[in-house]
């Protein structure tokens, strides 16, 4: 029964993950001042395209949920596994893996939402918000440089492509040392610990799924990409609000 149990535990935190992502806050906030977002600007369901057309204001707050539309069902996850009263299959590793699925779900929710026509954003804020969740010490350092390269060319999107792929090597130095502190339980309890935390735990399995999530990205960003080797990609001004 464990593996029934196990699988319906990861079957419903990803259908319900994928519905969270699915929730289109750029449409529900531009809705708010009476327009469609993805009619404007870069026509992207995105916090970058809301600041854009509508305000800083409400484009940083749009950032901001999305971010959390991510770290909240990763933690919802962590909370039920480890306190819900739930028979699952042994494996060390069952928790973080819920994790990252959880997080890939909100991503292709947030990338094609059921909710909005399956036209979504770019999922920069959903990447960001899972990295917030696994390790806020990589996502500091994460954002520190995304805030450089802003400061230095002045757009979004070459950020993104830039600091979004860096976060696969700065995860893959935890991801190396746990190699040799996986079994020492004063240092990683096991093997079982994994949540937000300024001490790193993180495993292969959160670099593959970092990965993924940072490939989508890029993906979502071609684009952006090719407007950029032109010289023709606009520098990104939010709306003074």
């Amino acid at each position: 029964m464990e593996n029934v149990y196990t699988f319906i535990f990861i079957a419903v935190s990803m259908i319900i993950s994928y519905l969270i992502g699915s929730i289109p806050t750029s449409l529900i906030i531009s809705s708010h001042y009476g327009i469609d977002i993805r009619k404007y600007g870069s026509h992207n369901a995105g916090g970058t395209n809301v600041g854009r057309v509508i305000g800083k204001k409400a484009g940083i707050f749009t950032i901001i949920l999305d971010i959390f539309k991510c770290f909240i069902p990763c933690l919802l996850v962590s909370l039920i596994y480890l306190y819900a009263p739930l028979s699952l299959v042994s494996y060390d590793h069952l928790l973080e893996l819920s994790v990252c699925l959880s997080a890939f779900s909100v991503a292709i929710g947030h990338t094609f939402p059921i909710f909005a026509s399956f036209k979504g954003g770019k999922a920069v804020a959903c990447f960001a918000g899972f990295v917030l969740y696994i390790s806020p010490l990589i996502f500091v350092v994460g954002v520190t440089l995304f805030f450089i390269l802003f400061k230095l060319f002045h757009r979004i999107s070459l950020s993104s492509v830039i600091a979004v792929p860096s976060i696969i090597l700065l995860s893959l130095v935890p991801t190396i040392l746990d190699l040799t502190v996986l079994n020492d339980p004063n240092s990683y309890n096991g093997g079982t610990y994994f949540g937000p935390s300024f001490n790193i735990h993180l495993t292969y399995i959160t670099t593959i799924f970092i990965f993924v999530l940072a490939s989508l990205v890029v993906i979502r960003h071609i684009s952006n990409i090719k407007r950029l080797e032109k010289g023709e990609e606009p520098e990104t001004h939010f709306k003074k609000s």
